[in-house]
């Protein structure tokens, strides 16, 4: 096994200093862009290595060889973490070097990194230079258990283009994670509102009543509330034939009708729609009235039909 403490073997000759001006410009950007925190950083707070993590990244030589030295002599963390910590800067000093050869694998097979170290360290260092599809085939691999799941998920919502949201549904379908926070389960569900109406309602089912109700609300703003898409009053004429139970019924009604909803200016033309699609209180001359209704929800202008 290589000797992880000595830091001219792990690292060779570091002339020039991988870590230029361009390179910790570019990594403190990353940490902005990524919720204010890398995913290295979350990894040693996680170990309790939180005053490691202000000291990346290294300014120069010596700054790294102090930061080698903390985590040589962290003896709170496992040996397995120390190296894969170690594998991290080596995977940056890879992505700053143009000579082909990789230290960080080096490192990994002389060090006896498991894989699944390897693996999952590869993902987080590129999370951490938002090549985020690159990253997906890593944290996705079999052998990974889903650490940081609330905060990748988090990220790739935040980061989708355009209202793709390919990345995070496929993080999550594949991973299959326990989501654990508020804000993280709202970013996962609008990602999924976004993509289809009908799996965000079977999504907000599959939690307890008051989770189900927020999120039942929530998939109404995401529908109704969409600006400029084009598709929003085809996710409306979805989202009104949806089959509720009573709750959800009493939920929608109430919400459009004297919650946050009612704001929106279609908020009464899903109301009508919904009336039309159940069957309750129609009048003679509404089911003519589509073409209107669903016009006014595209251009938000109101559809103008009596209720």
């Amino acid at each position: 096994m290589a000797d992880y403490s000595h830091f001219d073997g792990v690292f060779g000759p570091v002339n020039p200093f991988p870590y230029s001006r361009t390179v910790i410009l570019s990594i403190e950007a990353s940490r902005r862009s990524l919720e204010g925190s890398l995913f290295i950083d979350r990894v040693l707070k996680a170990l309790n290595l939180g005053q490691v993590a202000s000291n990346y990244p290294p300014k120069n030589e010596n700054a790294l060889r102090q930061l080698h030295q903390h985590i040589c002599d962290s003896n709170s963390i496992t040996l397995h973490h120390r190296l894969s910590i170690i594998y991290y800067l080596l995977l940056d000093i890879d992505g700053r070097s143009s000579d082909g050869d990789s230290k960080a694998d080096s490192f990994g097979t002389a060090a006896g990194i498991p894989d699944r170290y390897q693996i999952f360290m590869k993902g987080l260092w590129l999370m951490d230079t938002r090549n985020f599809e690159l990253a997906l085939e890593h944290l996705t691999h079999p052998s990974l258990i889903s650490d940081f799941s609330d905060d990748i998920i988090t990220v790739l919502v935040r980061h989708a283009k355009g209202g793709d949201y390919t990345l995070p549904l496929a993080y999550y379908h594949t991973v299959q994670p326990s989501i654990q926070s508020s804000p993280a389960l709202q970013s996962l569900f609008d990602a999924v509102a976004q993509s289809s109406v009908t799996e965000a309602f079977e999504f907000s089912r599959s939690h307890a009543d008051y989770m189900r109700h927020q999120l039942f609300q929530r998939l109404i703003l995401v529908v109704l509330d969409s600006g400029r898409r084009e598709d929003t009053a085809d996710r409306a004429f979805e989202l009104t034939s949806l089959p509720l139970d009573a709750d959800e019924e009493q939920w929608f009604k109430e919400f459009l009708e004297s919650g946050d909803a009612k704001r929106l200016k279609n908020a009464k033309d899903a109301l009508l729609m919904r009336r039309i699609v159940t069957g309750q209180g129609v009048v003679a001359g509404e089911k003519g009235n589509w073409a209107t209704i669903l016009e006014g929800i595209k251009t938000g202008s109101g559809g103008r039909v009596p209720a």
